[in-house]
């Protein structure tokens, strides 16, 4: 039987496995109710609406009739209504009822929807309190350079801005509740640079009480601990008893939009399919997540993943169909203008043991020290997309020890826990131990031969203290001998698309002529123009730091204080 880190094994046991950790980034659950006519809902054709598209070419362009005023059951009014209670959302509601609104929110499922906890935000008071300050023009330039500039700048440059601050009010905001926010890890390694400013709030019920469960080289693909189920959580309880409308199990249909105006409503149908209006007298907020379980969209949108051979066996992780991106389309939206909408690809290679790394044809592909993105790229375009690693128990001892949390060192896993870790998930099948690299060979259908050889030169660079192929640094050159272990890791999953709607810095859906749609915004995994090529774990968390930032953002703007 094979042993390997497959799909499968993550969601049997990762705690991101559970309802709240894979539902959504930022959105919606999975299922959409439907139309009485059987279509997922309306809208009205706002004026620069590019409603010409074809139910064969782009369907999701293609605008339902709209819903008779006629069948409307009731209407709620509020001064901001938002749609998705995944993170942006969440923190989109705590600010514009923090800073005095009436606040509706619209979440199809029957809770909120959390998943990881990492969010990069630049120079909060936890990350200077360390002594970590990060130099914000070389970082977003970097950012930048990565995405070969092809992203709204302005609006990255606000995430740079402004996030730290965004950091500090939400600190504020649940330290009452036992919350607070710590920096985690970063590396200053030349080209693999990871850029300090990745913070999480801990003291909640999901805090590690282990450093084996949290360590990056424990062997686990999954999260030991979901920190955002905690933060999220203790939001949802503030803003309900701030006065919050918080509505589960209503699910957006079509969003109101005055002939060529602004966006005043959207129409929504409770758990028993009555339609109801939801008035937003300053504003409608986007925020139902990606496409990604949009099989048509996710074809023409993300083809780096779609049309790699193996691409039909990338794990979508996140739930979002697209839902609140459709609507905002057909009120008139467009979609970012920049085509390049990378993956959020790299379970993969997260926590993966990094002595050797071997593709399907037995030969080292990569310098093993490659970011998590990085990494995962690189084996997403390797045979069959698979790779293997190798490592001995010298390994644990060889390893640099890491804790979560920068100010606290004693969080980073001993040796011995790592090998008892290994051992264990040897006996769960997951690893495997073997005298000789012929039975690794046999058990993952590796050419023996082609892998004896990879490992006798790897171990000629390591006795020369020089990688020859991929120039691996050579204090990370550690020779590979028997007894040995083993895993493979199954295809890349990727946790979202990094694309979505035409949006400017201040979170306004745009139409295809760049002009803001009065009353509309959209954040999170919903809105557009701000990656391209890859997402970059160098800045560990930046989904959920621009969640966080414009979250914060656009309730301030709603409230008149931008």
């Amino acid at each position: 039987m094979e042993k390997n880190l497959s799909r499968r094994n993550f969601l049997a046991g990762g705690a991101a496995a559970s309802m709240l950790g894979l539902a959504a980034l930022t959105g919606c659950a999975p299922s959409t109710p439907k139309t009485a006519g059987g279509s997922e809902g309306g809208a009205s054709k706002g004026e620069g609406s590019q409603m010409t598209a074809t139910a064969s070419d782009k369907p999701w362009e293609v605008a339902p009739a709209p819903i008779a005023e006629a069948e409307i059951a009731e209407t709620i009014e509020s001064d901001v209504v938002i749609i998705g209670l995944g993170a942006s959302g969440t923190y989109a509601a705590t600010s514009a009822i923090e800073n005095g609104l009436s606040v509706t929110v619209l979440e199809r499922n029957d809770t909120f929807n959390a998943n990881g906890g990492s969010h990069f935000m630049f120079n909060s008071k936890c990350q200077l309190e360390q002594g970590e300050a990060v130099d914000t023009a070389v970082a977003v330039k970097d950012f930048l350079n990565i995405g070969n500039y092809k992203m709204d700048g302005s609006a990255v440059w606000a995430w740079a801005n402004r996030s730290g601050e965004a950091a500090d009010w939400f600190a504020d905001v649940v330290e009452p509740y036992g919350l607070h926010p710590v920096l985690q890890h970063s590396d200053d390694v030349v080209i693999e640079k990871i850029y300090p400013g990745t913070i999480l709030f801990i003291g909640g019920a999901n805090e590690p009480t282990s450093a084996i469960d949290q360590d990056p080289y424990n062997g686990d693909l999954g999260l030991g601990f979901v920190p955002e189920v905690d933060l999220l959580g203790t939001l949802l309880e503030h803003i309900q008893g701030k006065g919050a409308d918080v509505r589960f199990k209503h699910t957006s249909q079509q969003l109101v939009r005055e002939e060529g105006g602004r966006v005043t409503a959207v129409i929504a149908t409770d758990e028993s399919g009555a339609y109801k209006k939801f008035v937003g007298t300053k504003g409608i907020v986007v925020a139902t997540g990606s496409y990604s379980q949009d099989a048509d969209m996710l074809n023409y949108f993300c083809p780096m993943v779609t049309h790699n051979p193996n691409g039909d066996k990338v794990a979508q992780f996140n739930m979002g169909d697209g839902s609140g991106i459709k609507q905002s389309l057909w009120a008139g939206g467009a979609m970012q203008n920049n085509g390049d909408h990378p993956p959020m690809m790299f379970w993969g290679a997260t926590n993966c043991i990094k002595n050797v790394m071997v593709n399907a044809t037995g030969k080292r592909f990569i310098d093993e020290n490659a970011g998590q993105s990085n990494m995962a790229a690189a084996q997403f375009n390797q045979p069959g997309s698979t790779m293997v690693a190798l490592w001995n128990d010298a390994y644990a001892e060889q390893l640099p020890a890491i804790s979560y949390r920068a100010d606290d060192p004693s969080w980073a896993a001993k040796p011995e826990e790592l090998l008892a870790k290994w051992n264990a998930l040897v006996e769960e099948g997951i690893f495997m131990k073997a005298d000789s690299l012929d039975e690794i060979a046999a058990a993952y259908e590796l050419p023996a031969d082609v892998l004896q050889q990879t490992v006798d030169t790897y171990n000629g660079y390591c006795a020369a203290g020089e990688d020859l192929e991929f120039h691996k640094d050579p204090a990370t050159l550690h020779e590979l001998t028997g007894p040995y272990f083993a895993t493979k890791y199954d295809v890349p999953a990727s946790l979202a698309c990094m694309g979505g709607l035409h949006v400017n810095a201040q979170s306004q859906v745009l139409t295809a002529q760049s002009e803001p749609i009065e009353g509309l915004y959209a954040i999170g995994l919903a809105a557009g123009d701000f990656y391209a090529n890859q997402y970059s774990t160098r800045f560990a968390g930046n989904s959920l730091g621009r969640c966080m930032t414009f979250g914060y953002l656009v309730g301030r703007q709603l409230a008149g204080l931008e």
